[in-house]
C-alpha cells in the first residue's frame, strides 16, 4: 500500500487497508483451477530448504514428482509453473549462497531463515482517531531473516525477472521500519482480531538490510543503504518511514473517488460503487459450469489464449518472464505508440500535421531500435501526419491518451478492460482510435473485426453504453500504419449498426467463452512460441521451437500479425 500507484482506484485502496471490513454481501471463496500466486510454490520450496534442511537436489525431485498441489498447499500447479519453479530455487538459493559469503568477508554475521514475517503492530486505544481505527498494524512480504545475536536482519524481496536496481523511497521507508521495529508474527485470517499490545520491540537490530532478487538469473540489488556496508539502523529506518512512507500511507487511507480498472477485481466495495459501468449480455456469453472468482479480461488476454492457453495462464496470470527480447517489429511498434502519445498528450491540444517526424538517428538513441526499424518508425510517423486525428480538433474537445475503459458484466462475475490508444470527442460524439503499426497491407479476405478484435470489444463497449454516449453518435477507428509512402489506411467502423454489433458480439464470444471455461490451460504450440517469454519452462514450447526455426516460420506465415509480450511489470 505504499507503493504508489496512478492507476489503482483510490476507494479500493483505502477499504483494502481495512481488513476486517468485509464485502456486503459477503464473497465465498472460489477455488482457481491452477496456483496463480507465483511465488507461492517457490516459497514452499525454499521452506524445506531453509526450515527443513532439504537438499535442491531432493527439492527438484520432489517438484517432478508434483501432478497437483506441490507439498499439499493450495491449488494445483501448472506444470511450466513447476518448472519455473525449479530453476528460481536454484537462482535463489545461488544468489543468498553468494551474498552470505560476501558478508562474511565485510565482518557481519550469518543470517538465517526465519519462520514467520516481521509485523510492526501499535498499541490499541480505546477510542478511534480520526480516520476511525484504534489499531494499525504494517507487514511485510518476502523473505525474512536474522542473525542468531538478533544484530542483523535482512528481508530478500523477489523479482520474476532481473532483480530491481531500485524501488518508491515510500515502500523502502514502509519495510524499514517494519524490518527495524516489528516481530516475528503468524499470518492471521481476516476476520480474526489482533492482539491488543504493540509489537515487542525491546531489541531492535543494529542493522536493517533488504535485498531484491532476480528469479529469472539470480541477479541481486541492495535497495537500502550504501556500500561497501549495505543496510541502515533502526534511527536511519525510522527517518525514512516518517518522511517517505508516512505521506503515502495517509493519502492511501484518506482518498476519495473511484477509478475504475484492474482494482475492481478485487475490491470488496464493488457492489456499490456507481462508476463502474454494468453491461450485462456484453457479448451474450454463458457462466463456466464450475464458479470461479472474479476475473478480468481485455483483448490482450483473448489473444494470448487464442494463441496458447498455457501462455495465458503463465504470462497473463503468473507473469512469468524469461528475459527474451521482443522482435523488431514489436520494438518499432512500441516507439511508434511512445512517440504518439508524448504528442497527443500536449497540452494545449495539437494535431501532427505541422510537426516535423523525428531523424531515424534521434530515434534510435533514445530506443533500443536497429536502423532498419528506426527508419521504417520514421516512415509511419510521417505517414500518421496526414491520418493524425488532432488535426484542426477545436480547443474545447476533449483527449483521453491510453485511457482504461472498465465494464462489469454481472452474470460472468467478470471485470472487462480496454485501453485505447486515443479517445477523443468530436462535435459532440466519442471516437475510438486504434493505431497499428505492420509491414504488410491489410488482408482483405479477413474482417477488420477479427482481425483486430480490441475494434469488436470497441464496439460492444460503445453499443452497451460503457462510455455514457449514444453509439449513433460514436465511432471507433482503425489507423493501419506502413512505412511505404501512401500505403497507410484509416478505417471506421460504427457501432450503432446492427450488422456490426453482430459481428463484434460473434468475435467476442468466440475468444472469451473458451476462456472463461477452461480449467487446464494446456499448452498449444505454434509460431508464437518464439516469442513466449514462459517457453523457456514449456517442453512443448522448447520442442516446436528447435523443430520450427525462426526464419521458416516467418518465410511460411501468411501474415504479420503483432508479437504479444507482457507489459512491464511494476
Amino acid at each position: 500500500m505504499a507503493r504508489p500507484d496512478a492507476v489503482a482506484c483510490p476507494t479500493h485502496r483505502r477499504v483494502a487497508m481495512r481488513p476486517q471490513l468485509m464485502a456486503e454481501p459477503a464473497v465465498p471463496f472460489l477455488p482457481t483451477p491452477y496456483e496463480e500466486f507465483t511465488f507461492g510454490p517457490l516459497f514452499t520450496a525454499l521452506d524445506l530448504v531453509e526450515h527443513h534442511g532439504w537438499s535442491i537436489e531432493r527439492v527438484r525431485a520432489e517438484i517432478r514428482r508434483t501432478r497437483g498441489p506441490f507439498r499439499g498447499h493450495g491449488a494445483s500447479v501448472h506444470p511450466v509453473h513447476l518448472a519455473w519453479t525449479a530453476h528460481a530455487l536454484e537462482r535463489y538459493v545461488a544468489a543468498r549462497t553468494r551474498e552470505q559469503a560476501a558478508a562474511e568477508e565485510s565482518g557481519l554475521p550469518p543470517t538465517a531463515a526465519i519462520k514467520h514475517p516481521w509485523t510492526w503492530r501499535t498499541r490499541r486505544s480505546d477510542s478511534p482517531d480520526s480516520r476511525g481505527a484504534r489499531q494499525y498494524e504494517h507487514t511485510l512480504w518476502g523473505r525474512v531473516y536474522a542473525s542468531d545475536d538478533g544484530t542483523v536482519r535482512d528481508l530478500w524481496i523477489p523479482s520474476l525477472g532481473r532483480a530491481k536496481p531500485s524501488r518508491p523511497d515510500a515502500e523502502i521507508g514502509a519495510v524499514a521500519q517494519v524490518m527495524a521495529y516489528g516481530a516475528p508474527t503468524r499470518r492471521r485470517r481476516a476476520r480474526d482480531e489482533p492482539p491488543a499490545e504493540a509489537s515487542d520491540t525491546v531489541r531492535p537490530p543494529v542493522l536493517v538490510r533488504v535485498f531484491d532478487v532476480g528469479c529469472a538469473d539470480g541477479s541481486v540489488e541492495p535497495l537500502l543503504g550504501a556500500a561497501p556496508r549495505f543496510g541502515e539502523g533502526p534511527v536511519e529506518a525510522r527517518k525514512r518511514f516518517e518522511a517517505d512512507a508516512v505521506p503515502a500511507f495517509l493519502a492511501a487511507t484518506t482518498a476519495t473517488g473511484t477509478q475504475p480498472g484492474e482494482s475492481c477485481v478485487d475490491c470488496k466495495a464493488i457492489v456499490g460503487c456507481a462508476d463502474l459501468r454494468r453491461t450485462p449480455s456484453l457479448w451474450g456469453g454463458r457462466p463456466p459450469s464450475a464458479a470461479r472468482k472474479r476475473r478480468s479480461v481485455s483483448v490482450w488476454d483473448l489473444r494470448l489464449y487464442a494463441e496458447c492457453p498455457a501462455q495465458y495462464h503463465l504470462v497473463r496470470r503468473l507473469h512469468l518472464n524469461d528475459l527474451s527480447t521482443e522482435n523488431q517489429g514489436a520494438r518499432r511498434g512500441r516507439a511508434v505508440d511512445s512517440w504518439l502519445d508524448a504528442r497527443h498528450g500536449e497540452q494545449p491540444v495539437r494535431g501532427c500535421r505541422d510537426r516535423a517526424a523525428p531523424d531515424p538517428a534521434a530515434l534510435r538513441s533514445s530506443t533500443d531500435l536497429d536502423d532498419a526499424s528506426a527508419r521504417e518508425a520514421v516512415e509511419m510517423l510521417a505517414e500518421h501526419r496526414l491520418l493524425c486525428p488532432l488535426n484542426g480538433l477545436d480547443a474545447d474537445e476533449r483527449v483521453l491518451v491510453q485511457h482504461r475503459v472498465a465494464a462489469y458484466v454481472p452474470e460472468l462475475d467478470v471485470v472487462v478492460l480496454a485501453v485505447p490508444d486515443l479517445l477523443y470527442t468530436h462535435r459532440g460524439r466519442w471516437i475510438w482510435r486504434e493505431t497499428k503499426t505492420s509491414a504488410r497491407p491489410l488482408w482483405e479476405r479477413e474482417s477488420l473485426l477479427r482481425t483486430y478484435p480490441q475494434l469488436a470489444l470497441a464496439v460492444l463497449l460503445f453499443h452497451a453504453g460503457a462510455l455514457g454516449d449514444d453509439p449513433r453518435r460514436s465511432w471507433v477507428e482503425l489507423e493501419h500504419l506502413r512505412e511505404s509512402r501512401g500505403k497507410s489506411r484509416l478505417e471506421h467502423l460504427d457501432p450503432g449498426r446492427a450488422e456490426v454489433v453482430d459481428e463484434a458480439r460473434n468475435v467476442i464470444a468466440g475468444l472469451a467463452q473458451p476462456l472463461l471455461d477452461d480449467t487446464t490451460y494446456e499448452p498449444r504450440t505454434g509460431r508464437h512460441c518464439h516469442g513466449c517469454r514462459a517457453r523457456t519452462w514449456c517442453r512443448p514450447g522448447t520442442a516446436y521451437v528447435l523443430d520450427q526455426p525462426l526464419a521458416h516460420v516467418d518465410a511460411s506465415s501468411r501474415a504479420d500479425g503483432p508479437t504479444v509480450h507482457a507489459p512491464p511489470q511494476r
